[in-house]
């Protein structure tokens, strides 16, 4: 008899909040159906999970780094002077220009206390004609050295002309390679011109494991107040053929 009348408290005391939590439940209902939508109410009743735009990879690809008598080697024994050692990095800011600017720090092999720095940019352009088989480019670099108040500017150009000789399993073209460097120093304007005859070939077949291609350069190059300069380059390129 006393667990009965317990039950029937118990129910009794219940049965209150669970209509009261229902009447809530209901009116929060009707709120929704009821209520203007504003941003406030939603973000009083709504966690809405915003989406967070993906960054961006970092590519290194536009980057050049290097360095250069860091390490030495036995090499320098026979060198007649000590060596400089320099680091620098050259970087291409937009994507879509061939414009790279960059930085090096030089110290003498000699005075290890000191150290220099100096400033660099480059900028290229090529274009080519398919019909006449014709491909002109246009470099201009040049850097500045705080420490020896050194500035220099260049220009320079190169024209590539096909050959049509009679020669198998050779390519030949005619390469014009003008320049122009400007000393901030002293003022000096030099110029000079280059003339190649370049030949191409490669030695291998293409289902061989390994590529390897074969050019050959006969130069003379002229310049005002200098004596003509002629030169012979032969160079052998192995690569896997992936």
């Amino acid at each position: 008899m006393t667990s009965l009348l317990l039950a029937s408290f118990l129910l009794a005391s219940l049965l209150p909040a669970s209509l009261a939590l229902s009447t809530v439940a209901v009116a929060n209902e009707v709120e929704i159906w009821t209520e203007p939508l504003t941003s406030t109410w939603l973000d009083d009743h709504l966690a809405v999970k915003r989406a967070t735009r993906p960054r961006a990879p970092v590519r290194l690809n536009r980057t050049q780094v290097w360095a250069s008598g860091i390490a030495r080697t036995d090499m320098q024994a026979f060198l007649p002077t000590d060596v400089d050692r320099a680091v620098g990095a050259k970087m291409q800011p937009f994507q879509d220009y061939n414009f790279l600017i960059g930085t090096e720090l030089v110290r003498g092999g000699r005075d290890t206390a000191l150290l220099s720095s100096k400033a660099s940019w480059e900028a290229f352009m090529t274009r080519g004609w398919e019909r006449l088989g014709v491909t002109v480019g246009l470099t201009t670099a040049g850097f500045l050295d705080p420490g020896q108040s050194a500035y220099s500017q260049s220009l320079s150009g190169i024209m590539d002309i096909p050959l049509d000789l009679s020669l198998q399993a050779w390519s030949t073209e005619l390469r014009l390679s003008p320049s122009m460097n400007l000393d901030g120093v002293s003022g000096d304007i030099s110029t000079g011109l280059v003339s190649e005859l370049v030949g191409r070939t490669r030695l291998t077949k293409p289902a061989d494991r390994f590529r390897s291609d074969l050019k050959v350069r006969l130069g003379y190059g002229v310049a005002p107040n200098t004596r003509p300069v002629a030169s012979a380059t032969l160079e052998l390129r192995i690569a896997p053929n992936l």
